[in-house]
């Protein structure tokens, strides 16, 4: 037994020489780091440059990332070598220079981030940040930014692209906005801009871009193309409720969108001053004991009822049967006079209290003998 257990040991040496691995060499743990701002746009309006971002929502191992600290945009200001619009290539920047050169424009920590936040709530948000454009000399550079986050810890995010941008002289706004109420429409007019913003002229634009406010939300554009005319026409409403428009001259609608800043914002009630149609297809009809009066229903959507007219022979004006609207288009007259004859008159109101003129009339005569 004791030979047999001695025969065993060197075995179990072999097997375990010839059936363990060697271990690999050890690597460092993977450093854990927000992801960079994938979605960051830019735009020039008036002398601001605009610039929309959303924050990443995770770390570059794919980890939820719920606890950004800051957010930081920094920028270069380039020189441009043609003094002419478009030449903002002519000096490429690479990842590595923008770290190396680029300024700190502002540091957005946490406690701050609903001052740009574009909607309340969102998470991890989309955010808006204004660059104002000092002095007359932009025009003669280009301007390059790039944002990064940090988390609580102060670990980095890399850089976003770099975006650049050329600002231009913008016209300003349009003036003189003006809005008339149509039962199918509100259309709003306006006179283009004569100044550029450093006042010189002509006014540099190409059309116009209309928004309209919401009561909480942003503004949001009206026109899907570029309004050319000087007017514009919104047929998505309701009368009775009130609007409030502005709008912006527009320089370039492709990326970069360059337009001018708001104009002033025109509120605008649209009151429904617009009467029913009248009412058609009025018969009369008498009986033992009443005449009936019909019509075809009219087919307004704030249709409120029908007030009955009715005069006889012999008199001018017309009296209304019915004082307070009735919903049914007939109606039955008990008061009347055999051999008399009766005139009728139909007319429509709406739930705004505007009523259409009065129908074509109809008469009849409830006489004696009927059968």
């Amino acid at each position: 037994m004791k030979r047999f257990s001695l025969f065993l040991i060197p075995l179990f040496l072999l097997f375990t020489f010839v059936f363990c691995g060697k271990k690999g060499p050890i690597l460092p743990p993977v450093k854990k780091i927000p992801q960079k701002v994938e979605v960051f746009e830019i735009a020039q309006r008036g002398k601001k440059l605009i610039l929309e971002w959303e924050n990443p929502e995770a770390y570059t191992d794919g980890s939820s990332l719920s606890n950004i600290a800051e957010i930081e945009i920094w920028l270069i200001e380039q020189e441009r070598k043609n003094a002419e619009k478009g030449s903002g290539g002519d000096n490429k920047v690479t990842l590595a220079e923008f770290e190396r050169i680029a300024r700190l424009v502002v540091s957005i920590k946490k406690e701050r981030f609903s001052a740009y936040q574009t909607t309340r709530g969102d998470t991890p948000g989309k955010f808006r940040y204004f660059y104002e454009l000092k002095g007359k000399d932009f025009t003669r550079k280009n301007f390059i930014f790039g944002i990064r986050v940090k988390d609580r810890k102060k670990r980095k995010s890399a850089f976003s692209d770099l975006l650049l941008i050329v600002p231009e002289i913008i016209s300003l706004p349009p003036a003189g906005i003006k809005a008339t109420v149509f039962k199918d429409r509100i259309e709003i007019t306006w006179n283009p801009p004569e100044k550029n913003i450093d006042q010189s002229s002509p006014a540099h634009f190409k059309g116009y871009n209309v928004y309209r406010l919401g009561e909480a939300g942003p503004a949001h554009r009206l026109n899907s193309q570029l309004v050319k005319e000087r007017k514009y026409s919104d047929k998505d409403f309701l009368l009775g409720e009130v609007y409030r428009y502005f709008l912006r001259a527009v320089v370039s609608d492709s990326p970069t969108l360059s337009e001018s800043d708001d104009s002033e914002v025109l509120e605008v009630l649209a009151k429904d001053t617009f009467a029913p149609a009248v009412p058609s297809g009025l018969v009369s009809i008498a009986t033992e004991d009443f005449i009936s009066v019909s019509w075809d229903a009219n087919l307004e959507k704030d249709l409120a009822g029908y007030r009955v007219w009715r005069k006889m022979e012999g008199e001018k004006e017309y009296i209304p049967l019915t004082p307070l609207p009735i919903q049914e288009n007939a109606f039955n007259d008990t008061n009347v006079e055999r051999n008399k004859r009766y005139y009728y008159a139909v007319s429509a109101l709406d739930k705004s209290g505007n009523e259409s003129p009065k129908s074509e009339r109809v008469s009849q005569t409830m006489k004696d003998g009927f059968l």
